[in-house]
């Protein structure tokens, strides 16, 4: 059995595409919750999460796109910064839902 060494890329690349993917639709939902509550002053914390979230849907594009090129590079700083703004997002999620449990 052969093993072809493009393959492990590709799936690493496509991962990278869906975790864009759910970026971008959280990112939609956090804009879609700062809309919907009137611009109070405590959506700015929903808003930087959309931008943040924004961000790293873009990050997590260019990786894909890098990675489709053939620069197979390492990558600690795109898993780094994309699990750093996980968290943070899932710090404001908690925060929101703990501050206003029913929308």
């Amino acid at each position: 059995m052969t093993r072809d060494p493009g393959l492990a890329a590709e799936r690493t690349a496509l991962a990278w595409r869906r975790t864009a993917v759910s970026a971008m639709v959280c990112a939609a939902l956090f804009l879609n919750h700062a809309v919907g509550s009137s611009w109070r002053p405590a959506e700015v914390a929903p808003l930087a999460a959309a931008i943040a979230m924004g961000a790293l849907a873009a990050l997590c594009y260019a990786r894909n796109r890098t990675l489709h090129e053939g620069r197979h590079g390492h990558a600690r700083a795109a898993v780094a910064t994309t699990a750093l703004a996980v968290v943070g997002v899932a710090c404001v999620a908690l925060a929101l839902g703990a501050a206003m449990p029913n929308p």
